[in-house]
């Protein structure tokens, strides 16, 4: 029957995972609130046009209308509701935002993904210091090693480094898109193809290279140097370098990649972006970067800004199992010692008050939870 089925897309959580995920929230919420992050929520919907700067990829909205006939949508995104806010309520610069809260994507349908997911996530806002995103880069290395045993790579890149390459190359901008996808979709026949039009060009070795552009830092400095690549795109390896250095220095037992030839998270993104995955899990468990144009649909002036969201489903999918929810003692009394029966609960670890009718059905819920009942009713505490 219809009414009992889920929308495609959703889930109901319950029992062992749903204890779980909440643990994890609040492992993370703690931090957060530990390094000075205020918490913001924002609605669930919002209108459209808030996510005009979004790139939506293979996902969908879900949208709705509302009495007056404008189109909302439910928030595929925690980023830009937040800029919504700021140029909305004039909150005075700089910020520390941190947020929990679940995003709806439409996936393609049977693709496996869900459509409902939980974000948790950090926005400094009015921080043109490269410190925001040293800022971030260490919560992610502090959270990822508090909520899961498998080793995290955080993967380094820059959002306008092809775009600064391929308009060295060509001011078509047709051209440039073309040349872009192909490198960002690993379309390697295609983009092969594509660059045939600059064979006599300093570039050529580099571009040849580039699809495969992303591995150990060491190397990847040690290919960027070797290149005549654009003056543009100088300041952009020196911040990875310092970065990559920090890191050394600040974390070392961080593993760390850096990878120049894939697509940064959003297209506001305006400079680092990183992102952190573990060999155990499909998909990213964090992501962000740098976006100092996040508020410029918003208004006229726009705002340095540095975030980061973490996929709070996957990061519970890798954690650890909590211990288990059975209690360990069942206690078993009649309405009248009520007090008495909190006192022992008070006292006793794994241990939950039954509400059963009667000293059977006690029995059967016990056996159930795999617990030792204890019987207050016959004036003992261990039965």
């Amino acid at each position: 029957m219809l009414n009992k089925l889920l929308p495609l897309g959703t889930r109901d959580e319950f029992g062992q995972r749903a204890a779980t995920k909440q643990q994890l929230i609040s492992v993370i919420q703690a931090h957060f609130k530990q390094r000075g992050l205020a918490a913001i929520a924002t609605p669930l919907l919002e209108n459209q046009a808030v996510f005009a700067p979004y790139q939506i990829g293979n996902y969908q909205y879900y949208r709705l209308l509302d009495t007056e006939g404008q189109t909302l949508v439910l928030r595929p995104d925690m980023t830009l509701p937040i800029a919504r806010f700021l140029s909305a309520t004039k909150v005075p610069l700089p910020q520390k935002f941190s947020y929990v809260g679940d995003i709806f994507r439409v996936s393609r349908r049977l693709s496996g993904s869900y459509n409902q997911m939980t974000q948790a996530g950090v926005e400094l806002i009015g921080y043109p210091s490269l410190k925001a995103e040293l800022e971030c880069l260490a919560i992610a290395n502090q959270l990822s090693a508090e909520l899961i045993d498998d080793a995290v790579e955080i993967e380094l890149g820059d959002a306008q480094f092809a775009q600064q390459v391929v308009a060295s190359l060509t001011n078509d901008q047709a051209q440039q898109a073309a040349i872009k996808q192909a490198l960002f979709n690993k379309q390697i026949p295609q983009y092969t193809a594509l660059i045939e039009a600059f064979e006599h060009e300093p570039l050529m070795a580099f571009l040849k290279k580039w699809p495969r552009l992303f591995g150990q830092p060491a190397l990847i400095f040690e290919q960027l140097r070797a290149a005549p690549l654009p003056a543009s795109v100088q300041p952009a390896i020196k911040r990875l370098q310092t970065v990559v250095a920090w890191m050394a220095q600040t974390m070392p037992n961080q593993a760390v990649s850096v990878d120049l030839s894939s697509q940064a998270p959003q297209k506001y993104y305006t400079g680092l972006t990183f992102r952190g995955y573990s060999q155990a899990g499909a998909g990213y468990l964090f992501s962000g970067g740098r976006y100092d144009q996040l508020l410029a649909n918003f208004q006229a002036k726009s705002e340095p800004a540095v975030g980061m969201g973490l996929d709070v489903d996957l990061l519970t999918a890798l954690a650890s199992s909590p211990e288990p929810l059975a209690p360990q003692q069942l206690i078993y009394f009649e309405p009248a010692q009520w007090p008495r029966a909190e006192a022992l609960l008070a006292r006793t670890a794994q241990a939950q008050l039954s509400l059963a009718p009667n000293k059977q059905a006690a029995r059967s819920e016990a056996r159930q939870l795999g617990a030792t009942l204890i019987d207050l009713t016959e004036g003992d505490e261990n039965e």
